[in-house]
């Protein structure tokens, strides 16, 4: 970009636009980069000893499917088998109930290794309630990877359906949940470093 002077010698408002503004859009565009990383905040991480998560298989409807959780080396581990007999077919482990304003995020940030097999994230605004939100995502066999679910893609569920019902309040969330079954008898394996709301 060539520079040009008035007749007194001053730097011409134009030239002066349009060396600024590119370069300032991209400080701009930087910072604000910045600033949204730092807001992520851990919501979960786990401990050897950890006691707020539970298994929630297909017994509850008859199914014989088996799953089970661990943790390891600050990893929660959540392994098993679907079965379909006797109307079943998935897996899931649950928080226990508990009170998240997650109001200040848009979405929420998962770091997983998995088998390349597709899981579900699950939350609840009432533990008493069969209503939950559910958004799916995919893993890569044997790999860490990071997995964003905006809120606005979650869908509320009830039974394993999708109905109708009231948007996802992020301000009071009561628990969250993996869930595992794609209609398939397999095994399963999934595990899970942290999540954060972003």
């Amino acid at each position: 970009m060539s520079v040009t002077y008035e007749k007194n010698g001053q730097l011409s408002l134009f030239a002066v636009t349009r060396f600024v503004y590119p370069f300032s859009m991209k400080v701009f565009a930087l910072i604000f980069a910045l600033l949204s990383s730092a807001v992520a905040a851990t919501i979960f991480e786990f401990q050897p000893k950890e006691t707020t998560w539970y298994l929630r298989n297909d017994a509850v409807m008859g199914g014989i499917s088996r799953s089970q959780i661990a943790f390891r080396n600050g990893l929660l581990e959540f392994t098993g088998r679907v079965r379909l007999e006797n109307g079943g077919g998935f897996s899931g482990i649950r928080s226990v109930a508990g009170r998240y304003d997650l109001s200040n995020f848009s979405s929420l940030v998962l770091r997983v290794r998995g088998d390349g097999k597709r899981y579900g994230l699950q939350l609840g605004m009432d533990s008493n309630s069969r209503i939950t939100y559910r958004m799916q995502f995919n893993t890569v066999v044997g790999k860490w990877i990071e997995v964003r679910l905006p809120f606005n893609t979650f869908r509320a569920m009830r039974s394993g359906e999708f109905i109708r019902a009231d948007p996802l309040d992020t301000s009071r969330i009561a628990f969250f949940g993996l869930t595992f079954g794609n209609g398939r008898a397999e095994r399963f394996k999934l595990e899970l470093d942290w999540i954060k709301g972003q």
